[in-house]
């Protein structure tokens, strides 16, 4: 089983661009999923587009899940959930839209771009530092250490 997390988005084109930021924030094509759904028992047909009718799935087994849910979130993401499926080739395979996740609470995630923590800032300079490499090793010690 893979750890899910999900959110509805009002047009295939919001979806995208979430898709988009995903692929920018390290995860590949085969962890990102975008699908029609049909809503409140509304059909599925292309005359018949009620909102939230696009669902962008992202598997997080490695350890991005707080990553996801910040992105689905500044996105424009509604009824987000977590849930666990069998993730194949890309796919949900298993996915059931009369089943819901576990709700994603307001406040759950990094909030990207988190703020730079002090113990990640030197605090004499010799000059001869590269403050990138030294603040993504920081950073990505620190997703670790989170997830």
């Amino acid at each position: 089983m893979s750890s899910i997390v999900a959110g509805r988005f009002e047009s295939l084109a919001s979806a995208e661009d979430a898709a988009r930021t995903l692929f920018a924030r390290g995860f590949s094509v085969w962890d990102v999923s975008i699908m029609s759904v049909p809503q409140d028992g509304a059909g599925n047909t292309a005359a018949d587009k009620p909102p939230d009718n696009v669902m962008l799935a992202v598997c997080v087994n490695k350890g991005l899940g707080s990553v996801a849910v910040d992105v689905l979130r500044e996105a424009g993401a509604s009824r987000m959930e977590r849930a666990q499926g069998n993730w194949e080739c890309g796919q949900w395979m298993d996915f059931n839209p009369a089943r819901r996740g576990e709700p994603v609470h307001d406040g759950e995630g990094e909030f990207w771009p988190r703020p730079l923590a002090s113990e990640a800032v030197a605090e004499e300079s010799t000059g001869n530092e590269d403050p990138g490499s030294e603040l993504e090793h920081f950073v990505n010690q620190k997703r670790v250490e989170h997830d």
